[in-house]
Order: C-alpha cells, then structure tokens, then sequence
C-alpha cells in the first residue's frame, strides 16, 4: 500500500491532478466522493468533476464518512476527494473529530495499492466563528497527520504540482 497527498487551495487544479496521478497508477481506479452537496456551488463542482474523469475508468463509490464497509478489489488506486469533506461529514454531521477521520483514511488506505487523497490546504482559522475555526483547525492537524503517512506530498500553486519534502 501506498499513499499520495495532494493538497492546495480550492479551484488549485488539485482534482484534476490527482485524477491524472491515478490514471498512471494502473486499473482498477475507484473514486471515492465525500462531499454531501448542499449547495448550488456543491452541485456545479460534483458535475464539473464528473464530466472531467468520466472518460478515465473510474468507478464511483459515494460515501460520506464509513470506509468500513466499502468493498473493493486490493489491487485498486483509490482516489479520496477529498479530506477537507470527510472531515466536515465527520464534524458536523457524526461529531467526530480529526482523530476519527484519520481513521477513516487509514481504513481505506488499507484496502487497496494506492491511495490518493486530495485535500483543501493553506487555511487560517482568524476570523472565523469559533466551530469554523475549530474545523479549520483539525483540517490543517489532518493534512500534517496524513503528510506523515504519505509516500508523496504535491503542493498545487496555479495549476503547477510541487513536490513536498516529507
């Protein structure tokens, strides 16, 4: 099992990166979506992202939170979009904290060659009501503690992938 992190802000090109990292990855790809929409934004970037994998072979599995019970074959790349969602799922829907979405990402990278995560990075909790600071806070823990974990770190800055010491 391996694992590959890539973080940075929203509309990074982050998705689409990643996308492209599974795709040299090999077969099966398995897109896990986390994002519960709730939004019209929600909504255009789910379609946005739909219409750009559909023609890389990826199986979608929508799930919000439970990695437990996802079947899926041990040889697969799995692509996790993304972190930043989970833990959102995790906080405001099931009030777990960071610790239990580590799990989560743990249990996943468990069943499969190659996890690749993708997650929302360089937020700054001032400003913010104190449950968005809070979240804000557990989010930056999560991509240090998943940094850890991972192989590979990708920064994306305008659309270019750095490649993060570890």
């Amino acid at each position: 099992m391996s694992m590959i992190l890539v973080l940075g802000p929203n509309s990074s090109g982050k998705s689409l990166f990643a996308e492209n990292l599974a795709v040299e990855h090999g077969e099966p790809r398995v897109y896990v979506a986390t994002m519960v929409p709730q939004t019209e934004d929600n909504h255009r970037r789910i379609e946005n992202h739909r219409i750009q994998r559909a023609d890389k072979g990826f199986i979608t599995i929508e799930e919000p939170w439970d990695f437990q019970n996802i079947s899926i074959p041990s040889d697969s790349v799995i692509l996790l979009e993304d972190i930043s969602n989970l833990l959102a799922n995790g906080i405001f829907q099931y009030h777990f904290t960071g610790i239990e979405a580590l799990e989560q990402i743990k249990s996943l990278a468990e069943k499969c060659k190659c996890l690749i995560a993708v997650s929302i990075a360089g937020l700054v909790d001032e400003g913010y009501d104190k449950e968005t600071a809070n979240y804000i806070q557990q989010l930056n823990w999560l991509n240090q503690e998943v940094s850890k974990l991972a192989e590979t770190v990708y920064e994306m800055r305008d659309g270019v992938a750095y490649e993060k010491n570890v």
